[in-house]
This record gives structure tokens, sequence and C-alpha cells, in this order.
């Protein structure tokens, strides 16, 4: 958005995770059974949609279709019209006592306000106000649970009565083709054919069972070019390396740096010596990312949006997780040795981009990293700096003392905002550290899942060395190496009558590229949580997946 619809002070309350629908779920999988209580059970689950990779292009195709190009409140917003939202506001809330709202809305989700510390202090008609402009914006599914159970106008129905000329120019730019009743086969006249007979498929896809109601459900996941499900920078492992030397005279130096990577989890090896000479290195590593997106494709078998009352609605439980280790070391104990140093870092951050006008949510934000030096005044915080700022780290670089600090964080290692560098100084000196985030909505409460909206997370990664040397012989060593973990589970559906729910679905990116977790350990998380999730045995002997 280009403008905030929340001011200052409401936005002060809000803290970088601003999210989280409560429930909780189980699955029961599809087994033989004989009596009829049993038989019944099976029949239901095989009422149910298996998931669906579809290609880039059809992706797309779904995803334009069933997503405005720019939200309602967004528009609002970057038009200057923020006045409508606040008359809507104060007509959905004129009649009800202070603390009235908050007290419905904490009864369809006691978390609510978990985030949102300071309101209702003085439980005001103003209050109530803010309140409910911030679930518009930032619970637009609560909120619109809300509207439903209040017989309330929403924010679309209400501009077509009192501003219709403001809701007609953004229906008629901006508004997705479903909202204007066009079918996913023939909103776009340009859609290749071959797009337009996966969409075919997918729409007369039938269930387990073999039969569907006219309304049906499924889970979709992009497939990128590699084939893969969740799409990484880079798509698979690879290396490079950066290596020079200079022999000439009495001055020498020597540097060799090797890194690989796989989606957001990367490594990085490298030497540095130097003879009667000042040499050093910086170097940044940039955008190593890995992304899924989830979406519950609901439409019947001509491609029209069901278009029925709580057509239907799951659960999504996600886990990211993320562990990076430092290891550098520095020597100058020669003669004529001056000075040597060696720095490493890494962070990596989690988010999610929800559908609707919020913001982008950060689940986990953290960088960590080692350093040791002798003789330098080189800046060590400098190093978490250029971190600092790509990943959006708004707490301050922990330099003093930190290794308390981390070893309390790392206790439990489900860390916002935290930034540390373990140093160490003297003429040769040895540094190990590791740094450890993890975000679980089994933590908190799971995402709800809505019909037709598209879900993405993502996993960004930054790293960054540092070494520097000179007299009579100066030699530096710096590495770091990640590992971790992306996965979610889709389930716990409540549809509609005549609606075919979608079967629960799993879904998952694990890599080791010289992390401190295995490719074992990394395996056996993704299995266990899953396992948990569904309620069924999971295996996960490939580094990505999809099961259900």
């Amino acid at each position: 958005m280009k403008r905030t619809i929340l001011n200052a002070k409401v936005l002060a309350n809000l803290t970088c995770t601003m999210l989280l629908s409560s429930a909780t779920f189980a699955y029961a999988g599809a087994a033989e059974f004989t009596n009829s209580d049993q038989t019944q059970q099976l029949s239901q689950e095989y009422g149910q949609m298996t998931p669906t990779a579809v290609s880039e292009t059809t992706w797309r195709a779904i995803s334009n279709w069933s997503t405005d190009s720019v939200s309602l409140l967004e528009f609002i917003a970057d038009n200057d019209e923020e006045f409508e939202l606040e008359r809507y506001v104060d007509v959905l809330i004129r009649d009800y006592r202070d603390g009235d709202v908050v007290a419905q809305f904490q009864a369809l989700d006691k978390t609510v306000l978990d985030l949102w510390s300071q309101a209702m202090d003085e439980a005001s008609y103003e209050d109530n106000f803010l309140f409910t402009r911030y679930a518009a914006q930032y619970k637009p599914a609560l909120f619109d649970q809300w509207l439903k159970n209040n017989r309330a106008l929403t924010l679309a129905e209400y501009l077509q009565q009192q501003s219709p000329q403001l809701y007609e120019t953004w229906y008629n730019e901006h508004a997705a083709p479903k909202r204007k009743g066009l079918s996913v086969l023939e909103y776009d006249k340009t859609l290749p054919s071959e797009v337009y007979a996966e969409l075919k498929d997918l729409l007369n896809k039938l269930p387990l069972g073999g039969e569907r109601s006219q309304c049906a459900c499924q889970m979709i996941t992009p497939l990128t070019s590699s084939g893969h499900v969740v799409t990484n920078y880079p798509s698979s492992p690879s290396n490079w390396s950066d290596y020079s030397s200079d022999d000439s005279g009495l001055s020498k130096h020597k540097l060799d740096f090797k890194t690989t990577a796989y989606g957001a989890f990367h490594s990085g090896d490298g030497e540095r010596w130097s003879k009667h000479k000042v040499y050093g290195y910086d170097s940044s590593i940039n955008h190593n990312s890995s992304e899924f997106y989830v979406k519950m494709l609901c439409a019947d078998t001509n491609g029209y949006d069901c278009n029925q009352s709580n057509t239907c609605s799951g659960n999504l439980e996600v886990r990211g997780t993320y562990a990076a280790r430092f290891h550098v070391t520095g020597q100058a104990k020669k003669i004529w040795s001056k000075a040597t140093n060696s720095h490493s870092a890494d962070g990596a951050k989690f988010a999610v981009d929800l559908p609707g006008a919020a913001p982008e949510i950060v689940l986990f934000n953290k960088a960590g990293g080692a350093a040791m030096s002798y003789n330098t005044g080189w800046d060590i915080n400098s190093v978490l700096g250029a971190l600092k700022a790509a990943l959006g780290i708004t707490a301050a670089i922990v330099s003093d003392n930190p290794g308390s600090l981390l070893d309390g964080q790392l206790a439990s290692d489900l860390i916002t905002n935290i930034a540390g560098m373990i140093t160490r100084s003297g003429n040769e000196a040895t540094v190990n550290s590791t740094m450890r985030a993890r975000f679980d909505s089994s933590d908190v409460s799971p995402f709800m899942l809505q019909p037709n909206e598209v879900y993405h997370f993502t996993l960004d990664s930054n790293a960054r060395v540092k070494a520097r040397g000179y007299g009579g012989y100066s030699d530096s060593h710096f590495e770091y190496g990640s590992s971790g973990a992306i996965m979610y589970a889709a389930n716990q559906f409540t549809c509609a009558s005549g609606v075919t729910p979608p079967l629960p679905t799993g879904l998952w990116f694990y890599a080791d590229q010289s992390g401190p977790d295995s490719i074992a350990s990394l395996r056996s998380d993704v299995e266990t949580w899953l396992s948990m999730q569904l309620n069924k045995p999971v295996s996960a002997g490939q580094s990505q997946g999809i099961v259900h």
C-alpha cells in the first residue's frame, strides 16, 4: 500500500506479528472399515478432493481470476478516500455500547487482542472505532465472520450504496474476474490452449469416491520450472568461488572464498592471508530465498465461483525453521605482524503476505555471527549492519556481552527482531557460535484458510563476511552455514452442504548447506510435525514434496 489506513497512534500498538485466528484440528486418514459407522466415515473422506500441482502459467491464470489486482482497502487509501472507510466503520458500530465490538470479536477469536495490548484501555467509543478499523485491515477473515454474524453490510456493499462512483471505478478497473461473475475459463480470451485444457481437467476432477457436488474445493500449488512445489533461488545446490593471489616481491596475499546455496539455505568458507601489506576482503551474499503458495480453489465444473455463504474454510498450520553456524579464526603472532580480523554473519526473515490489504507480516527475523580481532579499529557491528538493513531488523545490534543474551534466547528459539555477534580479541583466536530462529503456528493459533485466496510465505536470507590483516604475516579464516525447513498443513475444513471439501494436505522443503542441523534431523522434524498435524504417518525422504 502507498498509504496506511490506520493512524500512527494505532500502528504504534501493532508489532510485527499481527495474525492468526484460533482453532485446533485433527484428521482421520482413509482406511478400510466394515461396520456402518465406519463405512459412513469412509464415504465422507472419499468425498474430499486430492491436491493438485499446476503449471506456473495455469497458477497465474487461477490467481488472476480470483484475486483483486488492488484490494478495495488499498484503493481507498491510494485515492485519499479514507473518510469513506471512517463513515463505514461509524455506521457499523453506532448501535454498540463501548466494548461490545471487542467482546464479539473475542468470542470468535480469543487471541484477537494479543498484539494490541493497549486496546480498550478507556472502553470508549473511539476505542471501538479504532479497533474495528484495525480488524478490517489486519484481520480480514475474522472481520468478514463478524459481519456475517451481525448481518452487517460489507465495505463493498456500503460503497455501492453510499459512493457508487468510487465503487464502480474500483470494480471496473481492479476487481478480480471472480467478483464480476466471470468463469476462470472465459475471463481471459488470450489464455493459451494448454492452460485452458489444464483448467478444464482441474474443474472436472472427481473426488476419490467418484462423486462430487456442484461446488468442489481442492488445494492448489504451483510447480516451478524445475518441477518442485517450493520455489527456490537458487533452485538447486550451486557453487561459486572467488579467488585472487599476488606473489610479486615481498608483498604477497591470497584469498580463497567458496559459497554454495539451495534456496534460502547457504554456506560460505573463506581463507585470507597476507605478508607485508594491508589486504582485506568484504562480501555480501544476497537473494537466497525459498517461497511457497497456499490456495484453496472452490468452483463448479464450468469454472464459476461457488458464491455460497461460507463455502468452505479450513485451518492452515505453518512451520519455518532456520539455523546458522559461524566459525572464524585469526592469527597475527609472528614477528612484524600488526593486525588481523575475521568476521562472519548470517540472518534470515520468514514472512507471510496474507490476502487483502494487510502488509507483509514478519514471523521471525534474526541475524547472528562471530568475529575475532587484534589491533584493529574495524567496526565489528558493520558486518551485521548490512543484514540488519536487508532483513528489516529493528532491534539494536548486540555487541556487549552477547553470549548470555543469545544463550537465553536459544533456549526458546521462537525469536523475532534479535541480532547478536560473539567476539574474541587477541593475536590468535577462534570463535564458534550458533543462531536459531523458528516460527510454528502450533505455538499460537492457525491461519484461517479461505476459498479462492492466495497465501504467500517467503524465507529470505543474507550473509556477509569481512576479513583484513597486515604486517609481517596475518591469517584469517571465516565461514558460515545454514540449514532448516518450511512446511504447512491444511486441515479441519468446514464446508457448506453441497460443497465437496478438499483433502487435508501437507507440503514441505528442507535443506542443509553446512548448517548445524543434518538432513536426517531435518527430515525427522518434517515427518514428526506433519504426522502430528495430519494424524497419519508421513514419509519425507525427498527434500520437498506434497502429502495428503
